[in-house]
């Protein structure tokens, strides 16, 4: 049963948070001059008056869902098991993503009162990657719940 399709989809979830985990999520520019950035576990503002904690919230949220998403593909025996972990891990990635604009819009915020005008927000295409994420978590709850209405069925023809 490892060889199902929802294995694949809960590998491309893991593989996704960990290149989401260590980079840049998200660049604050004044014209093309790049002010400040920041990735799951750093905010850094070069060259200007503040101070801000890091954004470790983030990186503890993806580090959970690539153990969720590891955990539940071993546990392909007992559907109803990973089912509950990789609907808990589309949870947690829900999160990740209201959690990630907070961010922004807090350090976007400190920048300007911080007398830095005019910054703008820019995020790469791997900031995508979390809803990404969703959707192949979605796939695999549907898939994990096909199978189980597939074993089902075959117990009720014994």
């Amino acid at each position: 049963m490892i060889q199902r399709i929802q294995t694949v989809y809960l590998a491309i979830v893991a593989i996704f948070s960990v290149s989401v985990l260590f980079a840049k999520i998200g660049t604050y520019l004044v014209g093309a001059n790049t002010v400040a950035w920041f990735n799951n576990f750093v905010f850094n503002a070069e060259g200007t008056s503040v101070e801000s904690a890091g954004p470790w919230a983030l990186g503890v949220i993806l580090i959970l869902v690539f153990i969720l998403n590891v955990v539940s593909i071993m546990l392909f025996n007992f559907r109803m098991r990973q089912l509950r972990l990789t609907i808990f891990s589309t949870i947690l990635l829900v999160g990740y993503v209201a959690t990630y604009a907070f961010f922004a819009w807090l350090y976007q915020g400190k920048l300007e009162a911080a007398g830095v005008e005019d910054v703008s927000y820019h995020f790469p295409f791997i900031a995508l990657l979390p809803i990404l994420s969703i959707i192949f978590n979605i796939l695999a709850i549907h898939g994990i719940r096909k199978d189980e209405a597939l074993v089902r069925s075959l117990d009720r023809i014994r």
